[in-house]
């Protein structure tokens, strides 16, 4: 089946490209001669910083407008798809499937790390060193996500394609080597990490330790039931409800005492907000109590009405959770009100103007394996086969 709908979809592709490539080249054409007319005067420059999600919605929301000249900044070349990784711990060889260098387009690309942001300028040092450089803006955009634990976060070292897969074979050699994987989070990505495991090695021991009473519990009751009934099946040990006291590489010890010892431990709880750029400019103030960058209901970064944040490195007054859908429609949204403001037009308000609601949609995918999982649309759930399908075919 798999086989057969990647054929199917890769000749539908073929096909939208014949229409979908000449099109993008003649509104290019168009797009230069439109700059032209306005004078490079009368053109804003925005900076875009992060190449991930969020990011990258916002660069192809303004991508053929000709107001604008748009810069996106990483210090990365390449983009990886964060939701589908947990997969190349088990199987390196996806790894092409999951990134890809930077895409092109009408923006101006940047290689470099932002080591300081203000409210009108960011100073960008490249990879291997040398001067930092200044690049001025009308308006920016910070996509800069959050750090999880490495290698799901690539190290700083993983700056090239090259490297990164590199880092994934290292990673995908420790887990085959393993005999007991402890797996510390029982989230959606230690509850998926941990599927993944089982599914390629259902005779390793595998243990999950969380705090919360059930997997998942930011999901409805009908999912968090279904995984955890789907690791019990298959022998999985669930340590629920227990409190960590600490863990180094090998083990864990509970609150009360229990220790848990395995040959690769896998922390899958907390982030920290990538927001030391801010800290260091001159907009400080404008971060929380978890280093986020805080908005308003327009994304607009406090007191800062040409500043706006998406994705994970934000905090917004709806507070939703954390996901790469949550973080393109962020991108999306921000990169709409760059150009409602600079044409004097009213802000769409997030999510209210998007979802014609307060709050957005909960909308996840929960994959066990490559042929289980649980998906979810508000509350309604659909368990099994026709969750990992739809997973599938989102990556694809």
């Amino acid at each position: 089946l798999e086989v057969v709908l990647g054929f199917n979809l890769t000749l539908v592709d073929l096909g939208l490209g014949l229409v979908y490539y000449p099109w993008q080249c003649a509104r290019r054409s168009l797009l230069s001669l439109q700059r032209q007319w306005l004078g490079e005067r009368n053109i804003k420059t925005v900076v875009v910083v992060g190449g991930n999600f969020g990011g990258l919605a916002a660069v192809h929301e303004m991508a053929f407008d000709a107001s604008v000249r748009v810069i996106l900044i990483d210090k990365r070349e390449y983009f990886e798809y964060t939701p589908g990784v947990l997969r190349l711990f088990c199987d390196a060889s996806l790894f092409r499937s999951m990134a890809g260098l930077i895409p092109k387009g009408t923006h101006e690309f940047v290689l470099g790390n932002a080591t300081s942001i203000s409210s009108d300028h960011v100073l960008v040092s490249h990879p291997t060193g040398g001067q930092s450089r200044r690049i001025d803006f009308d308006y920016l955009i910070l996509a800069t996500g959050a750090d999880y634990r490495q290698p799901i976060t690539p190290c700083a070292s993983d700056i090239t394609l090259a490297s990164r897969g590199e880092t994934w074979q290292r990673e995908a050699a420790r887990v085959r080597a393993a005999e007991s994987v402890l797996i510390l989070g029982g989230g959606a990505v230690g509850t998926e990490l941990a599927a993944e495991i089982v599914c390629h090695f259902p005779r390793k021991r595998v243990v999950i330790v969380d705090a919360a009473p059930s997997l998942v519990p930011l999901f409805p009751r009908a999912s968090s039931q279904h995984v955890q009934r789907w690791f019990e099946e298959r022998g999985v040990e669930l340590l629920m409800d227990q409190k960590l006291d600490r863990w180094d590489d090998r083990s864990c010890t509970i609150k009360d005492g229990n220790v848990i010892e395995a040959d690769i431990v896998f922390v899958c709880f907390g982030m920290r907000c990538n927001s030391q750029s801010v800290g260091a400019g001159d907009m400080s103030g404008s971060l929380g109590p978890r280093q986020e960058i805080k908005v308003n209901e327009y994304l607009q970064v406090e007191g800062r009405p040409r500043v706006f944040a998406v994705g994970d490195v934000m905090g917004h007054p709806s507070k939703e959770i954390k996901q790469a859908y949550y973080a393109e429609m962020n991108g999306a949204a921000a990169g709409h009100n760059v150009l409602r403001h600079i044409k004097g037009k009213p802000l769409l308000k997030y999510p209210d103007d998007i979802a014609g609601a307060s709050v957005m949609p909960l909308v996840y995918v929960v994959s066990l394996g490559r042929y289980d999982g649980s998906l979810g649309f508000n509350k309604i759930v659909f368990n099994g086969t026709v969750s990992a399908i739809v997973k599938w075919f989102i990556e694809w």
